[in-house]
């Protein structure tokens, strides 16, 4: 261990560097797009938003439970990349917790009595768990830039892929669930390269900690 560091912080980072706690990382990085696809197949995501396959065309449940495995998945994933990077910045874990919160909200709000006010709720609420994604994984790129410029770049691009890709598929297709499928498709892609170039190598570099 090294000076000064916590202790907590040491133990915590050889809890998510088990074997145990890798595979189910992996399993979280295959499912997050694999349960995204399944649900957004249901109907045509070409006509309809998530929103609108779950709670317009009978698949209310399905769409609850897809957002609550996505929220627990997510959020297992990007805060094991913090912990094993040693990231400790508050804002961020606080902007990745409040993202998988306003997520929740997202896919639990249309299932209540619909009112003018809910609705805009919701919007804001689907608006708000994106941006607060993005600005949490700007932060850790950013932390990322003292330690390894190549991995940085890479990351800031593939970031500005997820985002610029998403607002082109909305510009041209509309409000419809091509942005979205797009959307949690490429970032499930952009964490497994990021951590796929963050860990190569792992266990010799773990070793010499």
């Amino acid at each position: 261990m090294e000076a000064g560091r916590p202790v907590l912080d040491d133990l915590d980072r050889k809890r998510f560097h088990r074997k145990q706690m890798t595979w189910l990382a992996i399993f979280a990085i295959v499912m997050i797009p694999l349960f995204t696809w399944l649900f957004a197949t249901r109907e045509s995501p070409a006509d309809y938003t998530f929103t609108m396959i779950g709670n317009m065309l009978g698949h209310r449940v399905g769409f609850i439970i897809w957002g609550a495995a996505t929220a627990i998945l997510l959020g297992f994933y990007i805060l094991r990349l913090f912990v094993l990077q040693s990231f400790r910045d508050t804002r961020a874990r606080k902007l990745l917790l409040w993202s998988l919160v306003f997520l929740l909200l997202t896919v639990l709000i249309p299932s209540l009595e619909g009112t003018y006010l809910l609705n805009r709720l919701h919007d804001f609420s689907a608006v708000a768990f994106a941006l607060c994604l993005v600005m949490s994984l700007y932060l850790f790129i950013r932390h990322l830039h003292e330690r390894d410029e190549k991995v940085y770049g890479l990351s800031l691009a593939m970031l500005h892929t997820v985002i610029g890709g998403s607002l082109i598929l909305l510009l041209l297709f509309g409000m419809t669930g091509i942005f979205q499928l797009f959307f949690f498709v490429s970032l499930s892609v952009f964490l497994a390269v990021l951590n796929g170039k963050l860990f190569k190598g792992r266990d010799r570099e773990w070793k010499g900690d």
